[in-house]
């Protein structure tokens, strides 16, 4: 009789447990966010002419070569960052963009996307040297998904 309640209570408490987990977004610490980070993977989906085309590349931003990018993230205000955006072409990183955001939560909110129909950017992950963002949209063929993984890098 003992080993079954032990065991009836064992079940609550793993039934119970398993429900209370949520699905909300992991809380990500922003301490993390600033610093120069190198994209060593890109993937998702995007339609052309009605088609779905997939895609998965990967990089070494430590080795560039003419298809590596970089950003470097600072802070610059009250939950306000700049974002400067690189490329590596010609022997050299070369400057692409710069644009500045705001945080609520996990969404990056941009203040000027250059006419990009971004609905949603959010960080699903950071650490001290991984982060992630997601890319969901839509333009005239049709939604679009992309999923960046940075590695932190030095200057």
């Amino acid at each position: 009789m003992r080993k079954i309640l032990f065991l009836i209570t064992l079940l609550v408490i793993i039934v119970l447990g398993l429900s209370s987990c949520s699905k909300d977004e992991a809380v990500i610490d922003v301490n993390q966010l600033e610093g120069v980070w190198g994209l060593v993977s890109e993937s998702g989906y995007y339609y052309d002419e009605g088609e779905k085309i997939s895609y998965n590349e990967n990089y070494n931003p430590f080795e560039p070569t003419s298809d590596c990018e970089k950003i470097i993230i600072q802070k610059i205000g009250d939950n306000r960052y700049k974002m400067t955006a690189y490329e590596y072409y010609s022997g050299n990183w070369h400057q692409t963009d710069i644009e500045n955001f705001s945080l609520d939560g996990n969404d990056i909110i941009p203040e000027d996307m250059h006419g990009v129909d971004v609905s949603v950017v959010r960080i699903v992950e950071i650490s001290s040297d991984q982060f992630v963002i997601e890319c969901l949209g839509q333009d005239e063929d049709g939604d679009f998904y992309d999923k960046y993984i940075y590695q932190r890098m030095t200057e």
